[in-house]
């Protein structure tokens, strides 16, 4: 082998070991990139089921008070006063009991998620706030049920409009 030859086999030898490192590094870099890719859309898949899952928590909250409240108008009809004082008190007495959960629900909403659902959720506990305090009225006024029943239509709206920002917000995503 003359010494040209031996310069092309050296020169190829050359380039075809830095090729490799080049290539090497650049499938590493890729590699890199595509974890960090594939773990950011892994996070943004947890915040949104966390998120989802909070939203679906509240909704039941609400909807289990929404239940109690939407019994009550059958109770407002009862004539024995005694007995309606009784059936209004015993749904009272569940409404408040279902009131943590609604307020621990209400607390994580605030964690989790995005501006327009947290402020769809504060009125949906405002508007239940006012539907309760209704509610004490009719007990000691059944004049006042007319007013406990807009209350009560209030609170649910809100909990629709809830309902609907959520999903907004998470289309948005």
């Amino acid at each position: 082998m003359d010494n040209g030859a031996l310069w092309v086999a050296l020169l190829t030898a050359t380039t075809a070991v830095v090729a490799s490192w080049v290539t090497s590094r650049g499938n590493a870099q890729a590699a890199r990139v595509q974890a960090q890719a594939a773990a950011e859309a892994a996070h943004i898949a947890r915040e949104r089921e966390a998120r989802r899952a909070t939203q679906l928590d509240f909704i039941q909250q609400a909807n289990e008070m929404g239940i109690l409240y939407r019994r009550i108008p059958k109770y407002l009809k009862e004539e024995d006063q005694e007995e309606r004082l009784a059936s209004l008190t015993e749904l009272r007495d569940q409404l408040r009991d279902s009131y943590g959960p609604f307020l621990r629900s209400l607390s994580v909403v605030s964690l989790e998620c995005r501006p327009e659902p947290i402020a769809a959720a504060n009125a949906v506990h405002a508007a239940s706030g006012e539907a309760y305090g209704r509610l004490i009225a009719v007990q000691e006024d059944i004049r006042q049920a007319q007013s406990f029943r807009r209350a009560v239509d209030a609170y649910l709206a809100s909990v629709d409009s809830f309902i609907e920002a959520a999903r907004q917000a998470e289309r948005e995503i």
